[in-house]
């Protein structure tokens, strides 16, 4: 039952523009070189903080973490958590320009 709901987590996509003439971020919830980014970039992102404590909160630490490449060659960071019965879930953060999604994952 709890597997079923993290598949309905909401897929947050957060946009915004980039102007090349400012030297300021305009707004742009990425501050950071997504390439090298550890998980507390990530985490200090709007909402993957609070998805993140809410997972910590009821099954502990993750198992397992990092950042890695998808098959487009964009990065993004991984959570995995096991819950009590060993169905193992977990969220994926993708970083792209000036936009991150929180996608739900499987564990493999």
């Amino acid at each position: 039952m709890k597997k079923l709901i993290y598949l309905f987590f909401t897929l947050a996509v957060i946009g915004c523009s980039k102007d090349d003439n400012n030297n300021d971020n305009n707004g742009c919830p990425i501050n950071f070189e997504c390439s090298t980014a550890t998980a507390n970039d990530f985490l200090s992102l709007e909402m993957v903080g609070e998805d993140y404590q809410s997972n910590v909160d009821a099954y502990g630490e993750p198992i397992s973490e990092g950042l890695r490449q998808d098959v487009d060659g964009n990065y993004e960071y991984f959570w995995c958590w096991s819950d009590s019965t060993g169905n193992k879930f977990g969220f994926v953060v993708s970083c792209s320009d000036c936009s991150y999604g929180i996608i739900n994952a499987d564990c493999d």
